[in-house]
């Protein structure tokens, strides 16, 4: 093993505890690393989700501290998932950008998978000290998680509460999900996005079709590259295209370092 994980926690704006991992070069002190990128995960994931963990390591190899961590509710952390919103994995996100900054520095780039891919890109211009994002099979606006729910949509739509269900595990969900996701404007998010940002669309994903990422390609106001990746799925449980994924963003984060 080339690196190593800290343990590590930090609270979000509610005051609930979010576990996290940053993960940095076995031989070398967290405090002496030039750059640091935040891994946000995908909807109903953690930190451990096989995407983020795979990338996660591969980019501590190159010499990256990576932290990341399991949003509200979610993984290891403390809070409910029902109550959760996009806006409130926005807040984690803010949450996590802060633990780096008092304890280590700001991060160079956010990044993230699927719905966490969505998230880094809404919050990436509130922050200067960010050069970029990379988004890894992201849905272009929130909303497209709502397929997830099925019949649950309905009770949810009427101001019920309900459960849908995402690789065989229930998750319970209320209301507010729905408004806030459908209240979220990306295109006018991504219009004042001037940063440069990497997209990666999985060929024949099953969850995240193409028009995604065309789409962030269009709305994004600064730089864009858009890679397809072959031979894999939404998670990448491919490991020859992770790697190839993994070196793609190296390649691509040493432009605007």
């Amino acid at each position: 093993m080339k690196t190593k994980s800290i343990k590590c926690n930090f609270k979000n704006s509610c005051g609930h505890t979010l576990d996290a991992r940053l993960d940095t070069p076995k031989e070398v002190n967290a405090s002496k690393l030039n750059h640091f990128i935040i891994f946000c995960h995908c909807f109903t994931c953690s930190k451990e989700t096989i995407t983020t963990f795979r990338l996660s390591r591969l980019l501590a190899e190159k010499g990256y501290g990576v932290l990341r961590f399991d949003f509200t509710g979610l993984g290891n952390s403390e809070g409910n998932f029902s109550s959760t919103t996009f806006s409130s994995t926005q807040d984690d996100l803010k949450s996590a950008i802060n633990f780096l900054v008092t304890n280590y520095q700001a991060p160079s780039f956010l990044m993230g998978h699927s719905l966490g891919g969505t998230t880094a890109l809404s919050v990436a211009q509130d922050y200067d000290a960010v050069k970029g994002v990379v988004a890894v099979a992201s849905p272009s606006e929130p909303g497209h998680v709502l397929h997830h729910f099925g019949h649950a949509l309905t009770l949810l739509e009427q101001n019920i509460a309900a459960s849908f269900e995402v690789a065989g595990q229930y998750f319970d969900i209320e209301p507010g999900f729905v408004e806030d996701v459908r209240r979220t404007d990306m295109p006018s998010n991504l219009v004042t996005l001037e940063k440069p940002v990497l997209i990666f669309n999985i060929e024949n994903d099953a969850l995240v079709d193409e028009s995604n990422a065309r789409e962030i390609q269009q709305w994004v106001k600064g730089e864009t590259t858009l890679i397809d990746v072959t031979n894999s799925n939404h998670l990448l449980s491919n490991k020859e295209a992770v790697k190839k994924v993994a070196a793609d963003i190296i390649h691509w984060t040493d432009r605007y370092l």
